[in-house]
């Protein structure tokens, strides 16, 4: 057991004990405050502190306030002062997920099910941030996740929700046996990935996905899932019907028939409930006469059948195969020297930082949407590099310019002292560390990127969700660009990625790609510059 402090006492001879929020493997958590400011307190346990020692701290600072996203608590010191070690974070005013849980059950009230969607699309979104810089969760329940929530709109139908992710970046100071133990002995295992649980435990984003699952079907229903659960829509028959197979695809036992990243569950989940709307819209206004249905009910029969008949075993195959490449890649990750990264970033403005080592060339197996004449995926090495987060002249907020050749385009990228991005580089890039189809994850969504390239564009970075986890934008929107590689033995000619007129579902992909005369000029290609470090 961690020491515990009354509501006065000084710690560190500083922060002043308002409230005891809670426990874990990792210590106790304070809300205190110091020279008047509120902030939150996780005082180590001694254990954890020294297994980690002065360097491992030093790590998990580093770690942990690299992670800006807004939906994780930040992590803003270290403290180490007789005898204690404790990390200072921002102060947020809320209450657990536990405690909201809780309070809608004495209410007897059911959470709104776009409420449910809502807070757990922002618990992926921290995840999702998380899992770019390789820190993880690993057993996500609801005490560790913070919310503050407030009723909006006539008589308080809206919820409006705020969520804070506790400690990412600092879970890795805890054993993962020991983080384990301590989740079975709190009877809160049901949280807990299966494959965490075994001699071996490794994490994964699709761990934290297990765990995002859960907490997605106890919001809808009231209670995690234990056993042999019922669907969601059988305790809530309102609940749209694709709502089961969000919660089958996170909760699956086995890895690779969940979500491959937290990206992909928040896309489905937000594409479930915009999909159910606009089906309510639509059968305020049927379209289609009785006859007309019968005639859709016996094509769906007919089809499915087929499907079953023909399709699951290589389906189950092909996704099987695109699983066990994907994580030859994320094992082959190299650490990222962040320092490094920060500097190298600091000189070059408005350029993102791409490690080297492994990433994932060509289509995956159960790409639908690809070509059979683009290569199969295999795993393979590139060195790190700097690449435009923009499309040229690379600045946020102006339209791209376009209709330039090869040679101009490599011109106006060396007159930068800058190259042309090779095809490859361009391909990683898109992919991210999770070798995404498209630059936003495993789906298409044309809410994402818009549907293709055409003869305008908009202004770079204008869709915020266009972006890659490396954090370059556009690329599986706005214009196609010019890439330095050329086609085997067509030198007049270079590939160009990240666009197709007429199919953006296709043509959107980072495995995508035309090769085009260098001589070329088309009022929808552009290009963005890399440079070595």
């Amino acid at each position: 057991m961690t020491k515990q402090y009354g509501r006065g006492d000084v710690i560190a001879s500083r922060f002043e004990v308002r409230d005891l929020l809670g426990e874990s493997p990792l210590g106790a958590s304070y809300r205190v405050t110091a020279n008047g400011t509120a902030q939150h307190l996780l005082v180590l346990r001694a254990e954890v502190a020294t297994k980690a020692g002065e360097k491992g701290l030093a790590r998990a600072l580093k770690r942990a306030k690299g992670l800006s996203d807004g939906n994780i608590l930040a992590v803003q010191e270290l403290v180490s002062q007789d005898g204690i070690v404790a990390f200072v974070c921002e102060d947020f005013e809320g209450q657990t997920l536990r405690q909201f849980l809780q309070e809608s059950k004495v209410e007897g009230k059911q959470l709104e099910a776009k409420a449910a969607a809502q807070i757990v699309g922002k618990v992926l979104g921290g995840l999702e941030a998380a899992h770019t810089k390789s820190a993880f969760a690993r057993a996500l329940r609801p005490e560790y996740v913070l919310v503050h929530a407030r009723r909006t709109g006539p008589g308080g139908k809206n919820l409006v929700a705020t969520i804070k992710l506790l400690y990412l970046g600092l879970w890795d100071l805890v054993d993962a046996n020991a983080l384990s133990e301590d989740e079975f002995a709190r009877g809160e295992a049901q949280y807990m990935a299966p494959e965490l649980k075994g001699f071996e435990p490794r994490a994964t984003p699709r761990c934290d996905v297990y765990s995002a699952g859960v907490l997605f079907y106890e919001l809808l229903t009231g209670s995690p899932p234990v056993g042999t659960f019922q669907m969601p829509t059988t305790i809530r028959p309102e609940l749209p019907k694709h709502v089961n197979n969000v919660v089958e695809l996170a909760i699956a036992n086995a890895p690779e028939d969940r979500y491959q990243s937290a990206r992909d569950m928040r896309v489905d989940v937000e594409r479930t409930f915009k999909d159910a709307a606009m089906l309510e819209e639509r059968e305020k206004k049927p379209l289609i006469t009785w006859i007309g249905w019968v005639a859709v009910a016996m094509l769906v029969i007919v089809a499915g059948v087929l499907a079953y008949l023909v399709r699951p075993d290589a389906e189950m195959t092909a996704q099987a195969r695109d699983a066990a490449v994907k994580q030859v890649v994320l094992d082959g990750r190299p650490e990222v020297d962040a320092a490094t990264a920060a500097k190298l970033i600091a000189a070059n403005p408005s350029m993102v930082y791409v490690p080297g080592g492994t990433y994932l060339h060509g289509r995956l197996h159960a790409e639908e949407d690809a070509s059979m004449s683009e290569p199969l995926a295999d795993v393979r090495e590139l060195p790190a590099f700097l690449m435009d987060a923009y499309e040229w002249p690379n600045k946020a907020g102006e339209r791209p310019e376009y209709g330039m050749t090869y040679d101009d385009a490599r011109a106006s990228c060396e007159g930068a002292g800058k190259r042309l991005c090779s095809a490859e580089e361009w391909e990683k890039a898109c992919k991210g560390p999770l070798s995404s189809v498209y630059s936003y994850g495993d789906f298409f969504d044309v809410d994402f990127c818009g549907d293709g390239v055409d003869n305008r564009g908009y202004p770079s970075g204008a869709r915020k969700d266009c972006r890659s986890d490396y954090g370059a934008f556009d690329l599986s929107g706005n214009f196609a660009e010019w890439t330095g590689s050329a086609p085997k033995g067509k030198d007049t000619r270079r590939l160009v990625k990240g666009g197709q007129r007429g199919n953006a579902r296709r043509g959107t992909r980072c495995a995508f790609s035309n090769d085009e005369s260098i001589a070329l000029k088309d009022n929808a290609v552009s290009f963005r510059c890399c440079k070595s470090p």
